[in-house]
């Protein structure tokens, strides 16, 4: 008894240190922490990539639309001037006809204010409201997708300037061994089909140096063009790419948080669930299509009138006020059948929906096993980089003591840079799939960098 005393006392407690010790998307490794330079990039994308520019304005039309279907409570005011000539040519027997010019000067000045429309009108103006809120989801799913490219292009530069190093190293490595094939040519120590190999050789570094530069030099610049920054310097760029920790434990309870939650708080769950509200909404309206609506109205008019040709015309002035009667009676059955589509609308996004929330259950636990499976792999590439450093200090001895030669250890560092590549993109792939984890989930902290609110 006094054992269980002491859990109910120490439950809170416990409680407390579970929830402070509960991961957050910020604790997780992610480019731009690792990058400096690249969270300012990916903060100045916000106002200068033109994929986000077209984004914004997406968003002015959205409050638009929202406008214009609010539009309808509103009073509408207007009315009309007119100045006629006119010619009058009228039959007068016995005797001759008349021919008589007249002019008339009219018009007409009135406001309409709805008074009740059986709430067609309010369901109008929140579904323009629905249509905006879908709309800011839109704007922050696609600058995420946008951050998601430009760390991408980023990680990916980092390892295209590692590989022109390489080449770099590999066309100078292959010059060095020319001078020296074709020094043993010359005293026909070799054969004409070794310095062949040799010519051979050295053409297919110098191609692949400038290939890499080509490449190197292109996604510089689709990285400019994607985030509508300026070209990054060489010096900007870094020269290596840090290990990436890694814990399953962070993941596993992210994942568990998501496959508990009801509603699923990506994109593509929430716009449809906004579809069902606008689908219940026009539902409303289709049902009281066939009933009476009541508009008041108030106005101020003028006529002129003649009745006989004798007669001296006179100005007709009325200042009106009162309400309007609008009722179909009969459409045709046009309002029966567009309930009947709006219910079975309302049924085919319900059925979208569960689809919907299995399929994203389901790529969340894909997603959480990449991870663990790129995790391995990297685990396996960076003991690899450690050895094949070891291993390169160890031949650096050896070559000072003279126990190797020069061609021998550039053999060795060139292979320390293919291991050092390979490790580089393995790394690269973990921190992409985390990032891609966190955007299914809704829990990119890179959306933070926008002003515009979570709908």
């Amino acid at each position: 008894m006094t054992s269980a005393r002491k859990l109910l006392a120490m439950l809170p407690f416990l409680v407390g240190i579970s929830y402070a010790a509960s991961p957050t998307p910020g604790d997780l490794p992610l480019p731009e922490k690792l990058y400096p330079a690249l969270d300012a990039i990916l903060h100045a994308a916000v106002q200068q990539s033109p994929r986000m520019l077209n984004q914004t304005l997406d968003l002015e039309i959205a409050e638009a639309d929202r406008i214009s279907a609010r539009s309808g409570m509103l009073p509408s005011v207007g009315g009309y001037l007119s100045e006629q000539r006119t010619r009058e040519k009228r039959a007068n027997p016995p005797g001759p006809d008349l021919s008589l010019d007249t002019n008339k000067t009219g018009y007409n000045f009135a406001i309409t204010q709805p008074i009740y429309y059986w709430g067609q009108r309010k369901n109008t103006a929140r579904m323009g409201e629905i249509r905006e809120k879908m709309a800011h989801g839109q704007y922050r799913d696609g600058y995420r997708l946008l951050a998601q490219e430009i760390r991408a292009q980023y990680l990916q530069l980092v390892v295209a300037k590692l590989t022109l190093v390489r080449s770099r190293f590999y066309r100078q490595f292959t010059q060095d061994q020319l001078k020296i094939a074709e020094e043993k040519y010359t005293k026909k120590i070799i054969s004409d089909a070794q310095i062949s190999d040799s010519r051979l050789t050295t053409e297919r570094g110098d191609i692949g140096l400038e290939r890499a530069q080509f490449e190197y030099d292109n996604s510089k610049q689709s990285l400019a063009r994607l985030a509508g920054v300026p070209v990054p310097e060489d010096d900007s760029i870094p020269d290596q790419l840090p290990r990436v920790a890694y814990q399953d434990a962070a993941y596993d309870q992210m994942l568990a948080e998501f496959l508990s939650q009801k509603d699923p708080p990506t994109l593509s769950a929430f716009t449809l669930r906004k579809q069902m509200e606008l689908e219940d909404l026009n539902y409303k309206i289709q049902k009281t299509r066939l009933r009476p609506t009541f508009a008041f109205s108030m106005g101020d008019s003028q006529d002129e009138q003649r009745y006989t040709l004798n007669t001296p015309k006179f100005l007709v002035n009325d200042i009106y006020a009162g309400i309007t009667l609008n009722w179909t009676l009969f459409d045709g059955f046009a309002t029966s059948a567009a309930v009947r589509t709006s219910l079975a609308h309302r049924r085919q996004l319900e059925n979208s929906y569960k689809a919907l929330t299995e399929q994203l259950a389901a790529q969340a636990q894909w997603q959480r096993k990449m991870i663990y499976f790129a995790a391995r792999g990297m685990s396996i590439d960076d003991r690899a980089l450690d050895a094949g450093e070891g291993n390169f200090r160890n031949k650096q001895e050896e070559f000072k003591r003279g126990d190797i030669s020069e061609a021998d250890l550039s053999q060795i560092r060139l292979e320390l840079y293919d291991i050092q590549t390979n490790a580089y993109r393995t790394r690269m792939d973990v921190l992409m799939k985390v990032v891609e984890f966190l955007g299914l989930l809704s829990e990119d902290p890179v959306v933070a960098n926008l002003s515009v609110p979570a709908s």
